[in-house]
């Protein structure tokens, strides 16, 4: 069971719900997922405004299967050891924060919860991967903000991913939400154009059959056969056109838009959530989503009024960073499949009015040291060693 309310097409929803009844409907819901316009909702802005703070953690990827590798071979996957971390990072949001940091409202898992080793072509095991995995988020001291990335459509086409109770659309999975007076949040769904997930005459997956036939003619139409890479050496950022990327599409981003205006408008900053990176410098050049440089031009446009402070991704396992020119933060959190149980790939992101502070066991592990990335401060509290780096916005 969830809670249907803050869709894009407003649903009517009584205000005056008791917590109590949202409490009990959540407790029911073993993913432990809670509906935005609740998680907004005035009941729960009980803290200072404009001060807020989540957990976060990307491409948790687990399956009960030997460490393997990436598909050139080169990097080591720990696909037991990534649902471990899950489980230490909960441990941590629940009981480890440090003392200068609010308890989180939510967790931001931001896709492929279970690698694609779990489909129905392999181990056949998606349901029981992802029980697994929502049994652990379902410990958290919060509930959760899923969201879709490749490795969930190779585990769940588009028609199951509507039904599931852990999302909130499932075939669109964009929406926005206020945690907290002047911030908004905007999850979008980078798989709105591409070739998996969709049924073979769903439109999107037929726009992106034309456009991977024109940008990289190696990919077959069903993305499953053909060498993606070759002749792509020198191609630069036509090295995204392959099938475990896609496209926002028209739709969603005249939808971010709105959103964006709607926030420049009221005041708001906004945190914009995506499990595909939409800077080319936020990932190896090649990660990014195929309409990156159209959700750029919307988020820098005038009517935006420079309101994004930051952009979460996953998806590039190595994580990245940068500051743009236009004073967005892309942070690109690291997979717990490159360290397993050895890694602390988890944080907490504390929104304060003017700054966000990304704290972690090991910063590093979480948001890797590259140029550009603030160094970071450790702190020790009651609760044990933390380290944390400000973004100022």
């Amino acid at each position: 069971m969830r809670l249907f309310v803050a869709r894009r097409r407003q649903a009517k929803v009584c205000t005056a719900l008791p917590i109590i009844i949202a409490l009990l409907l959540l407790k029911m819901d073993p993913s432990r997922s809670l509906s935005p316009s609740f998680l907004g909702g005035k009941e729960n802005r009980h803290g200072p405004p404009g001060r807020f703070s989540f957990g976060v953690i990307a491409d948790v990827q687990w399956a009960d299967a030997p460490d393997g590798h990436n598909y050139a071979k080169t990097v080591k996957r720990c696909y037991r050891g990534a649902l471990k971390t899950l489980e230490n990072a909960v441990e941590w949001w629940s009981t480890s924060l440090p003392d200068p940091c609010r308890p989180p409202l939510f967790i931001a898992q931001l896709g492929d919860l279970i690698d694609g080793m779990n489909g129905p072509d392999k181990l056949n095991r998606s349901d029981e991967a992802l029980a697994k995995a929502m049994d652990v988020l379902g410990r958290a001291p919060c509930p959760s903000v899923h969201l879709v990335g490749n490795h969930e459509l190779y585990n769940y086409d588009r028609r199951a991913l509507a039904e599931a109770s852990w999302l909130q659309h499932g075939d669109k999975e964009y929406y926005s939400f206020v945690p907290a007076e002047g911030w908004r949040v905007v999850v979008l769904d980078p798989y709105q154009i591409a070739l998996i997930g969709h049924a073979r005459d769903d439109p999107r997956r037929l726009e992106a059959v034309d456009l991977i036939a024109k940008e990289n003619p190696n990919v077959s139409p069903d993305g499953a056969d053909g060498d993606w890479f070759e002749g792509m050496e020198n191609a630069g950022y036509r090295r995204r056109f392959v099938p475990y990327n896609g496209g926002f599409g028209r739709e969603q981003l005249a939808w971010l838009g709105s959103e964006l205006r709607n926030a420049a408008e009221a005041k708001e900053r906004v945190l914009i959530l995506s499990h595909v990176p939409v800077h080319p410098e936020a990932c190896g050049g090649g990660n990014m989503a195929w309409d990156y440089e159209e959700a750029l031009e919307v988020i820098r446009s005038e009517e935006a009024a420079g309101c994004v402070a930051a952009i979460l991704c996953g998806h590039d396992h190595k994580g990245n960073y940068i500051h743009d020119e236009f004073g967005v933060h892309h942070c690109t959190f690291s997979s717990p499949l490159n360290k397993g149980e050895e890694g602390s790939c988890f944080g907490v992101v504390d929104v304060k009015p003017d700054r966000l502070e990304i704290r972690g066991p090991k910063l590093d592990d979480v948001l890797p040291d590259v140029p550009g990335r603030p160094r970071p401060t450790k702190e020790e509290s009651a609760s044990g060693h933390c380290e944390v780096i400000s973004l100022s916005c």
